[in-house]
């Protein structure tokens, strides 16, 4: 994976409703990308499941976006 500028988001609730809301308000620009000069570049999206209840009904996770200034 090449080097590159993250934008990371951490959310914390149900699962798979917690992240899923953080990517529409990040990745579609409906909120963070407006209101900051950054870009989405090319590569990979990654989610990251820190913690978990034992059911999976809520979960901790972070979704990184690479990302470079306008």
């Amino acid at each position: 994976m090449p080097a590159g500028t993250w934008a990371v988001f951490r959310t914390a609730g149900p699962y798979p409703h917690a992240p899923q809301t953080a990517w529409a308000a990040t990745a579609t620009a409906t909120e963070w990308f407006p209101a900051n000069p950054w870009r989405l570049r090319q590569g990979p999206s990654i989610v990251a499941i820190l913690a978990r209840a034992d059911d999976f009904s809520t979960a901790t996770c972070e979704l990184w976006l690479p990302v470079e200034p306008i």
